[in-house]
């Protein structure tokens, strides 16, 4: 008898690890996804507005980041999306070893010169606030939106999400200077590209959610200046995402999502 060791396994309708998207965004991936950035560019917007009325003696920056991490947790319930769009298990990864250079571009080379002062109150702070981050621009951006693109192709799914990643960050216009909110959509864009094929390659999500959050974080103790080396940084891992997304062969046991 010739089993075939790579076919799918058959899994009943009420598996947690089968989606349930609507149809209409398998059938129009692409208006699906600028639907889902456009829900929450309004959905932020309302929340750090909310924030900054209601709890002006705090960080209404970070109570919005609070609630809106809560909505992609929500978002990725809702519609059973944890499995999909990547939050697997350790045993579920693959070509973990690639990683080696990502980590270097996130931890080593910021600190090449050096740390600041670590003051640990603010340090937990951050600590939070850039885990947050990752996890739910991560989760939107290389879990969502990349898992409603999926029928566009690869190099579609990770650019057209760059995209809209570097497009969310219009809404810190509600906190900072516009041109530094201009420079921060570059690089995400940039960064993007990177972390999106860090995502496929590796098949799961925690890899770039750490790597986001320790880049945000380190930026915050290196001695170097934070903006040229954030942009070294966001176009080394650019660079070495388009490697992994060249020299790779999706394959049943490696999925291209």
């Amino acid at each position: 008898m010739n089993l075939d060791t790579t076919s799918p396994v058959l899994r009943s309708p009420g598996d947690p690890s089968i989606s349930t998207l609507p149809d209409s965004f398998q059938k129009h991936p692409v208006r699906s996804a600028w639907l889902l950035f456009l829900a929450y560019l309004v959905l932020a917007t309302l929340a750090g507005l909310a924030a900054k009325a209601l709890f002006p003696q705090f960080q209404p920056e970070f109570i919005a980041l609070v609630a809106m991490s809560i909505v992609v947790a929500i978002a990725l319930s809702v519609w059973r999306l944890w499995h999909e769009a990547g939050f697997n298990p350790p045993s579920a990864w693959h070509d973990v070893r690639l990683m080696i250079f990502p980590a270097i571009v996130v931890l080593v080379l910021p600190f090449l010169g050096g740390i600041q002062p670590v003051e640990w109150k603010s340090f937990l702070y951050l600590v939070v606030a850039y885990a947050l981050t990752g996890f739910m621009e991560e989760g939107l951006m290389r879990g969502i939106v990349m898992r409603v693109l999926k029928p566009t192709g690869v190099t579609r799914s990770v650019v057209l999400s760059a995209l809209l990643f570097a497009l969310i960050h219009v809404g810190n216009l509600l906190y900072r200077n516009p041109f530094i909110v201009l420079a921060q959509m570059v690089g995400a864009f940039v960064h993007g590209i990177g972390l999106g094929a860090i995502r496929l390659r590796t098949n799961t999500i925690w890899i770039p959610v750490i790597l986001h959050g320790l880049h945000d974080l380190a930026l915050k103790y290196t001695r170097f200046p934070a903006i040229p080396l954030d942009v070294l940084q966001v176009t080394l891992l650019m660079l070495f995402g388009i490697y992994l997304l060249r020299t790779w062969k999706p394959t049943p046991e490696t999925p291209a999502l």
